[in-house]
């Protein structure tokens, strides 16, 4: 590569990551994979959340298997089920490790999980090959999701989420959609694990 062109592409990269905006996450949006929108409330641009005080009467979880909804984005059907997999298990390890009980039958105090991720933003490799336009957000693939905590016998809702996410911008090696998808779930889940404990905690 000639010095001229060594000096240009970074330039390049950077100016487009600039033009393309620092963010890839899709716009939060009501699909009807929830029992009830009603209560939601925004919590920022892209996440929308209820949680009822009865919640915090709840240790055993019933986790559901992940939906993926998404029409669009790089990911063929072993993608969706790479995801959809990667997703379950991490909520579950995240829910055992947080000290609650993880169940697979209905109960009494028993809640069961639902989500489904409902859209993806793939990932623009050649924007994130530069360190420079990476850490500034640029080609970094994006994600949606809906999530509810349901009684699992009665069916009444405990608490709904609607959000989304970008992977993170300090894996520079990552260039896939699948991969920053994870990066976008790890999120998740981990803040997830963190709201539950602090609402057992707090007991209200």
């Amino acid at each position: 590569m000639s010095p001229l062109r060594s000096i240009a592409l970074p330039i390049m990269l950077s100016a487009l990551a600039l033009v393309g905006g620092c963010s890839s996450a899709p716009n939060p949006t009501r699909s009807g994979f929830l029992s009830d929108y009603s209560r939601l409330e925004p919590m920022s641009d892209t996440r929308l959340r209820f949680v009822a005080p009865e919640l915090a009467g709840y240790s055993s979880f019933l986790v559901d298997p992940i939906q993926v909804r998404t029409q669009r984005g790089g990911l063929d059907p072993g993608d969706r089920a790479e995801v959809a997999n990667y997703f379950h298990a991490s909520l579950v390890k995240e829910l055992g490790d947080r000290g609650f009980h993880v169940t697979n039958r209905a109960g009494n105090r028993t809640a069961r999980i639902r989500v489904a991720l409902t859209d993806v933003r793939d990932a623009t490799w050649w924007m994130k090959l530069h360190p420079g336009s990476s850490l500034a957000g640029a080609g970094r693939a994006g994600a949606a999701m809906e999530g509810e905590i349901i009684d699992s016998v009665t069916g009444d809702q405990l608490a709904g989420l609607v959000q989304s996410g970008v992977g993170s911008q300090f894996t520079l090696g990552n260039f896939s959609t699948v991969a920053d998808v994870k990066n976008v779930i790890d999120q998740w889940v981990t803040t997830a694990g963190e709201r539950l404990v602090e609402l057992r905690g707090s007991g209200t």
